[in-house]
């Protein structure tokens, strides 16, 4: 049986280690909506929020809707709700939006609410680490179930792409029985945006569900498709492709499986307090090497602020196997989850 845990472990202390960015002096200038300037660094706009760092006041995390404008020294990458993109400084403009400025080309112009990212270029690697940690624990004296919840969420950003590693492992025990009810998944993928608004992205994934019979499943797929909706306040996007898998199933033997995919996610997010993040995944595999065949992998979430960089999370999963490995196995797994956790 595969253990999950001591996965987790290196992945921790890599995300612990923190580095400063190359010293480029704080120049950039917010205005808030009462007048106010703030002069400090742009650490990139996403979600509908800039991170802006500052001499005195540390970093800043600003609602985009509720700002006048932003100049930059620095040359950023600008995203807007249409997936276009532009390359540039920012310099003064009028009100409520934005001004490009690249070299010899002319000025352009963008309202605020049309932009819906901005990442300054040419930082450090570790200044594009984004990611979050979280775990949870419970446990019933009057079933003598205890559960450990342990979740890791990293992503590497880059122009018009991005690599995503995470992991999750679920452990159950029960005080009169030997049995173990585990579940764990680490997956690695690279997503990229060839066009405006459409995505391709690939896949390697490790899963593990005794519930399920499913000592080890390796998997490897592609998926292409349209982001529906990019704003600052929600995004959805959808796809479709094809995965392979090798299946290692508990007392039987291995089987190897072609099969489609379909894709659906949506995350929506406010920042007035406190901060609050819905996000929805859902994954259909029907099988192309044996027909009848379907599995549904959902995970779906809701994370409230507690206080700065603090969260706590209630996360839903069900993971469904119409032919589980092992005929005499489950063919469901539903489980709701309450963790506390950190972002980064």
């Amino acid at each position: 049986m595969v253990r999950f845990a001591p996965v987790l472990l290196p992945i921790v202390l890599t995300l612990g280690i923190s580095a400063s960015a190359a010293a480029q002096g704080r120049t950039d200038v917010v205005t808030l909506a009462n007048g106010d300037r703030i002069t400090g660094e742009v650490i990139g706009l996403e979600r509908g929020r800039l991170e802006f760092k500052t001499d005195d006041a540390g970093t800043l995390y600003l609602e985009w809707d509720k700002l006048v404008s932003l100049v930059a020294a620095r040359y950023v990458e600008v995203v807007t709700h249409l997936g276009i993109r532009h390359f540039g400084t920012l310099g003064p403009a009028p009100p409520r939006s934005i001004a490009v400025v690249a070299g010899a080309t002319p000025l352009l112009s963008l309202a605020m609410p049309e932009v819906t990212m901005i990442r300054p270029l040419g930082r450090s690697f570790w200044s594009r680490l984004d990611g979050s940690f979280d775990a949870g624990f419970s446990y019933t004296r009057s079933s003598g179930v205890a559960q450990l919840n342990v979740n890791t969420d990293t992503s590497f950003r880059r122009p018009a792409s991005q690599v995503r590693l995470t992991a999750s492992v679920t452990m159950t025990r029960k005080d009169d029985e030997d049995d173990r009810d585990d579940r764990g998944t680490v997956e690695m993928s690279y997503l990229k945006y060839p066009w405006q608004e459409w995505f391709i992205t690939g896949a390697a994934r490790f899963d593990n569900n005794e519930s399920l019979g499913l000592e080890l499943r390796s998997q490897a797929g592609f998926a292409i498709g349209p982001r529906l909706v990019n704003s600052n306040r929600a995004q959805v996007a959808t796809g479709a492709g094809l995965v392979v898998n090798d299946e290692r199933g508990v007392d039987v033997e291995p089987t190897q499986n072609i099969e489609a995919l379909l894709v659906f996610s949506g995350s929506y997010y406010t920042y007035d307090r406190p901060k609050t993040n819905l996000d929805l995944n859902l994954q259909y595999y029907p099988s192309l090497s044996d027909p009848g065949r379907q599995r549904l992998q959902l995970d779906a979430g809701i994370k409230r602020e507690l206080w700065k960089d603090f969260f706590v999370s209630l996360s839903l999963y069900n993971t469904y196997d119409s032919r589980p490995p092992n005929p005499a196995a489950d063919t469901n797994d539903v489980g709701l989850v309450m963790s506390l956790g950190w972002s980064y």
